[in-house]
């Protein structure tokens, strides 16, 4: 770009041009401080207004544990998401400058750099915390713990207990072959599944019933019949009026007060003890559902702390810079143009 040089007035008249090394300190503070101004760096893409955009994806990670939590963290996302978009629709860094493709590609970064990397990062760090426990003792994967303990609490509940009271061994036989039977059906159906559908459950899914069938089965009966044990263990005990030794105090006080509820109505007082129990029984195995999300949720939050700022640098260095961002600049009237008149006419 050149240079004019500025032109002034001397005591006599004459009009002279300010050599190059006779810049006033004024001049030089004026331009230093001008340049200065013209230096933008963006609010909204600074830490921490910049994790906003990340409050949907801790929702991701905590949606196993807290549902409704992990939909409300979505609204701050959302409002920045829109604030975002919006602004760089309307300005072009500090300038007024509308721009849709500006806009567009605002919305392709926030896309890949907000929502669908870091979500799938989620993810497969509450996956790799899963498959990392079958290091435990008992070698069985936290999803397959969570599977087989929710599929026995779907059991429990449509049995009765007293009917195995003094047959432990026959409710066990009774469940291996209940389990086996549904360990077949989701792998089958797992295997006949559409590949997207499978990609997508794999990536985004909490509900994987498939993994039962991925570790050994006779590590699964070893791990689901000593909590059969324990449970017709504590079962006697809250029968005798007994705190069991591996319930909560907070879990036998809401026995207690079931026990109550249930005495004072018509419908169940006459077997109020045993729904008490069942229903008490019930929870106390959700309660170790619970745990295991949580251990799946801890790996989410770690993946997620680690990978959170290198996705946002390959978002906008390769995904956006390399791809998608010239794509968008290539579009242009002629092209939409050409487009409708071979797709739509």
């Amino acid at each position: 770009m050149t240079r004019i040089a500025p032109i002034n007035f001397t005591d006599n008249g004459l009009l002279v041009k300010n050599k190059k090394n006779q810049t006033s300190p004024t001049e030089f503070e004026k331009s230093k401080g001008e340049s200065k101004r013209r230096k933008y760096s963006d609010p909204l893409m600074e830490w921490p207004i910049r994790g906003m955009a990340f409050t949907n994806d801790i929702g991701a990670a905590i949606a196993d544990i807290a549902p409704k939590a992990g939909m409300a963290m979505w609204v701050p996302a959302l409002m920045y998401f829109g604030a975002d978009i919006y602004d760089k629709y309307r300005n072009n860094k500090a300038d007024y400058d509308p721009s849709t493709k500006r806009g567009v590609k605002q919305a392709m970064f926030q896309a890949f750099a907000s929502v669908i990397f870091p979500i799938a990062t989620v993810h497969v760090g509450q996956k790799t915390a899963s498959i990392l426990a079958r290091n435990t003792k008992d070698g069985l994967s936290l999803q397959s713990k969570e599977e087989v303990v929710r599929d026995h609490i779907n059991n429990m509940t449509q049995t009765s207990l007293r009917e195995y009271q003094n047959d432990i061994d026959g409710y066990k036989k009774a469940y291996r072959k209940a389990l086996d039977h549904t360990i077949d059906e989701t792998t089958r159906k797992h295997e006949y599944k559409n590949p997207v559908k499978m990609l997508v459950n794999l990536l985004f899914g909490h509900r994987h019933p498939e993994a039962m069938g991925k570790d050994r089965r006779a590590k699964l009966h070893d791990f689901i019949e000593k909590r059969i044990d324990d449970m017709f263990q504590m079962r006697q005990e809250l029968i005798d009026g007994k705190k069991p030794q591996n319930m909560s105090k907070k879990l036998f006080k809401q026995f207690e007060n079931l026990k109550k509820t249930y005495e004072n109505d018509p419908k169940y007082s006459a077997d109020s003890l045993f729904h008490a129990v069942k229903d008490t029984l019930t929870k106390y195995e959700e309660n170790k559902i619970f745990k295991i999300k949580m251990a799946k949720t801890l790996g989410g939050f770690v993946a997620l702390g680690l990978l959170i700022k290198p996705i946002d640098t390959f978002v906008e260095k390769v995904i956006m810079h390399k791809y998608v961002g010239p794509g968008i600049d290539m579009i242009n009237g002629e092209s939409i143009n050409n487009f409708k008149n071979r797709f739509m006419n």
